[in-house]
């Protein structure tokens, strides 16, 4: 009976706006345990978040599930799972997903555009200003930025490290198999790193857990009756937002193939990114050797082996690579650098080449989010997937896992203080873990703080000459 409830309530959810639900859908979604956000909430939550989420997209995740699951409640650690399998299984960038589908579930495609969009927001700016002027002075850095870079990286991790402890003592701590699942989800991911090996991992650990799970775990997830306020669009617009991404994808291709690059640059450059955009998996980290080839041409005949019509040079594309790692946002921002130095050296605006670059890369994965939820809302009604569900949510939380092993280990190969490393890494996680904020209203705040934390110890790393 609960499945059928549940049917009729995702039914009346897609295929009407979600931002007029009446008051006793909303009531039920406060008893869930979860509180539904204003749009001043949203706005409140977000307008700063931007500018402090260090860390990449893995600490971003953990951002997200200690300021809106485990702080202000908003989703349940169940939806939260869900939402993060879903960007995993879709191409682009996760946490940017999750940040718009964390306003959609309040509300509806406005809440989602002011979420989404304020997160975005500040890495287009620095980013955008990076590549109009500060590309060579950030080729060589100095040993302070190295100590600062470094220390604010090491908070990430620690973010990243608490998330996964998280996600996992909530969904990989059901029985052996989410626990199997999800440490054969991390195994492999670590170990070969292949972009799309992700989504095939997530469909792996659904499947096990649909042939081998048990019946319970449908009436363990209807009893904690994980009501979403809204899903965004209708199922019709979800479909043609998914179309539109299909039909835009195939007319830049052809566009760039078939016209003069001279006369079309930012058609050109439009194109290369929207598709760079649409066939990656697995965030930042898989997105840059694609873009290096795209921007990057090489001709041995030339001194520096670059040749005359290359985009970029190579020191332009790993200085501005050094920089959105130290950035605050998604390194998807990495587009708005390069669509500036490219406007540059083609003589072209500045601010509309970050642009057209930034809005290629970013549009395929943010249309597919605003496509796909509507169907995610009808689909997870179905018993399938919710027998699929422990699997899914265990895989995909395996993939945290992983990328907590792998950027500490990176953090610490490239600090220039390693062994004092570990030792930030050992305060900001205790600071992001057992520290508690005095009102919880300030637990927005204790990310950041855990992050500037994190860049002052590695002021003092360098400024004391440790190792």
């Amino acid at each position: 009976m609960s499945t059928t409830i549940s049917m009729a309530k995702a039914t009346d959810t897609t295929n009407t706006n979600n931002d007029n639900r009446n008051d006793d859908d909303v009531e039920k979604h406060a008893s869930a345990g979860v509180s539904r956000a204003s749009y001043g909430d949203i706005f409140r939550a977000f307008i700063l978040m931007g500018w402090t989420a260090f860390g990449g997209p893995a600490a971003h995740i953990g951002i997200f599930q200690k300021v809106f699951v485990d702080g202000k409640k908003w989703i349940s650690s169940t939806i939260f799972a869900e939402l993060l399998s879903l960007g995993q299984c879709m191409p682009g960038p996760t946490s940017t997903q999750v940040s718009f589908a964390l306003g959609v579930t309040q509300r509806g495609v406005l809440g989602g555009l002011l979420s989404g969009g304020l997160f975005q927001y500040p890495g287009l700016i620095l980013m955008t200003l990076a590549g109009a002027g500060a590309a060579e002075a950030l080729t060589n850095p100095s040993s302070f930025l190295k100590g600062l870079v470094s220390g604010l990286s090491v908070a990430g991790v620690a973010l990243v490290v608490d998330a996964a402890v998280n996600l996992s003592n909530g969904q990989c701590n059901k029985n052996n198999m989410t626990r199997l699942l999800g440490l054969t989800s991390a195994c492999f991911a670590y170990y070969y790193k292949t972009a799309w090996l992700f989504p095939l991992l997530i469909v792996f650990g659904g499947l096990v857990s649909y042939f081998f799970g048990a019946d319970k775990d449908i009436a363990e997830r209807n009893e904690q009756d994980d009501e979403v306020a809204s899903y965004g669009a209708t199922k019709i617009v979800g479909g043609f937002l998914i179309l539109s991404w299909a039909i835009v994808l195939v007319l830049m291709v052809t566009v760039a193939s078939q016209t003069n690059y001279d006369s079309n640059q930012y058609s050109h450059w439009f194109a290369a990114f929207f598709r760079t955009g649409s066939i990656i998996f697995g965030g930042g980290q898989v997105v840059l050797p694609l873009l290096l080839d795209d921007v990057v041409s090489y001709d041995s005949s030339q001194p520096d082996n670059i040749a005359t019509n290359s985009w970029v040079t190579e020191d332009q594309f790993f200085a501005g690579l050094a920089l959105v790692q130290a950035s605050p946002g998604p390194m998807f921002n990495f587009a708005a650098y390069l669509g500036a130095v490219m406007a540059q050296r083609a003589g072209k605006s500045v601010v509309a080449g970050a642009l057209t670059c930034w809005t290629g890369l970013f549009a395929p994965g943010v249309t597919l989010i605003f496509g796909v939820l509507p169907f995610w809302g009808y689909i997870r009604t179905f018993q399938a997937y919710q027998k699929m569900l422990p699997g899914l949510n265990a895989s995909a939380v395996g993939l945290v896992v992983a990328a907590a092993v792998q950027m500490f280990l990176k953090v610490r190969e490239n600090s220039p203080f390693p062994k004092f490393a570990v030792v930030i890494g050992m305060l900001t996680l205790f600071g992001t873990r057992y520290v508690k904020m005095p009102n919880p209203k300030l637990v927005v705040l204790q990310a950041p703080l855990v992050v500037a934390f994190g860049g002052l110890l590695g002021i003092l790393a360098w400024a004391t000459g440790c190792d």
